[in-house]
């Protein structure tokens, strides 16, 4: 009789210990691979959250509960939410494909009709959004000292910092890409938009509502929308007066953020300082294909004569927008 013994729960999964080969962190990097890798794949397969997702689930004597607290930081770390997440735009999260396409509706009204007649015919025109994997870059350097470091002492450090390239690098890409050299087409270039043009460099408050005005004459969601402005633009609308001869502000504080008419406005670095968006981001797709990769550079530039090292995380993803109307762009 061959005896069993009880599994023994997994180590902690640590972005270092994967870049050192560690068979527990390796192990799951090439499960993800396997399972969510794609043609463009490059380098060691990092975790995601469709990864976390389907390690946590089950009871932990079937073989659910694997990923812990761990992994999950680490996946959040190399694809991190956006800003574009906290306005309502949509994730959508793929495998085993490098392009895809989106239904994009144009039109659609009905009528009404008495008995016995027929229904007019739809007017809905269907187009289609594509979205391609477009590979985003973030690097990040890391020196002899930190690599030979204790994990848990530098881990959350060295995620924290991963963090911020990722989603820089792909924020930045989604807002305002150009949609030439390997970039995405990025929400200020796609064509349809609303556009509203600015007199001076800081809108003036008859210039923000025309804004709003554009946005529900396309039958935008007033309701849900958001304007998305640089910190710098931020400050400077909060000088703005309704009244130029009057007191009362354009920017104000409300139910935990900062309004215009009602609106709330949120804020990133990655948007231009002369632009002002405003829309219904639940109109945005966000795509993400196959996993994230690591690439961990010790040897070029004389890397491995100094022996500072260069991690490139790399993410392919792209943004469609589907209802492009329901995005307004104001600049001077």
């Amino acid at each position: 009789m061959v005896a069993r013994s009880t599994p023994q729960p997994p180590g902690k999964f640590s972005l270092l210990g994967l870049l050192a080969g560690d068979q527990y962190e390796s192990g799951l990097s090439q499960l993800s691979a396997q399972r969510y890798g794609s043609p463009q794949l490059r380098g060691q397969a990092l975790p995601h959250a469709g990864l976390v997702r389907d390690l946590g689930v089950g009871a932990a004597t079937s073989g659910g509960n694997l990923a812990g607290s761990e992994l999950a930081a680490v996946a959040a770390a190399v694809r991190p939410l956006l800003v574009l997440d906290q306005l309502g735009a949509q994730r959508l999260e793929v495998s085993g494909a490098a392009e895809l396409a989106l239904p994009r509706f144009a039109g659609g009204v009905g009528a009404w009709i008495s008995e016995g007649e027929q229904a007019g015919s739809m007017s809905t025109t269907v187009q289609s959004a594509t979205a391609v994997a477009r590979c985003a870059a973030a690097r990040l350097g890391l020196s002899r000292r930190v690599r030979n470091a204790n994990r848990s002492d530098v881990e959350g450090a060295v995620l924290a910092e991963i963090e911020r390239a990722v989603r820089n690098t792909i924020e930045r890409g989604f807002i305002q890409g150009s949609g030439a050299d390997a970039e995405p087409l990025g929400l200020m270039n796609v064509p349809g938009t609303g556009t509203k043009t600015f007199a001076a460099a800081t809108p003036t408050w008859a210039e923000l509502i025309a804004m709003v005005e554009l946005l529900g004459g396309a039958d935008g969601d007033i309701g849900r929308a958001h304007f998305l402005v640089h910190p710098s633009m931020l400050a400077s609308l909060m000088a703005v007066l309704i009244d130029p001869n009057g007191a009362e502000l354009a920017v104000v504080w409300a139910d935990g953020a900062h309004r215009i008419a009602g609106v709330p406005i949120a804020i990133s670095s990655n948007v231009p300082e002369a632009k002002v968006l405003l829309g219904d981001f639940s109109t945005v797709q966000q795509v993400f294909f196959g996993a994230p990769a690591v690439i961990d550079d010790q040897f070029s530039g004389g890397k491995s004569i100094n022996g500072s090292s260069e991690l490139i995380v790399m993410n392919h993803c792209d943004v469609a927008v589907l209802r492009p109307a329901h995005i307004v762009l104001g600049s001077a």
